[in-house]
């Protein structure tokens, strides 16, 4: 397993932490994820078949810009 670590500049509100959440649970290959609402981060413990590019394009594709901050 691998845990990436995102920066999500976008998330401001619970219903902003909740829908990233869902995002990632949504997200095949993601063992266990955690967003922080204060630090507008989120990690993810996923696999080698999913990217971490492809975690952030997909948190893109929910409305939230997401950089990867450490993997």
């Amino acid at each position: 397993m691998v845990t990436t670590h995102f920066a999500i500049p976008t998330m401001f509100s619970q219903n902003d932490a909740d829908a990233v959440m869902l995002a990632l649970q949504d997200l095949p290959c993601i063992h266990i994820a955690d967003v922080n609402l204060e630090q507008r981060s989120a990690w993810a413990e996923h696999t080698r078949f999913i990217s971490p590019e492809e975690i952030a394009a997909a948190l893109e594709e929910a409305g939230y810009l997401a950089t990867i901050s450490s993997s």
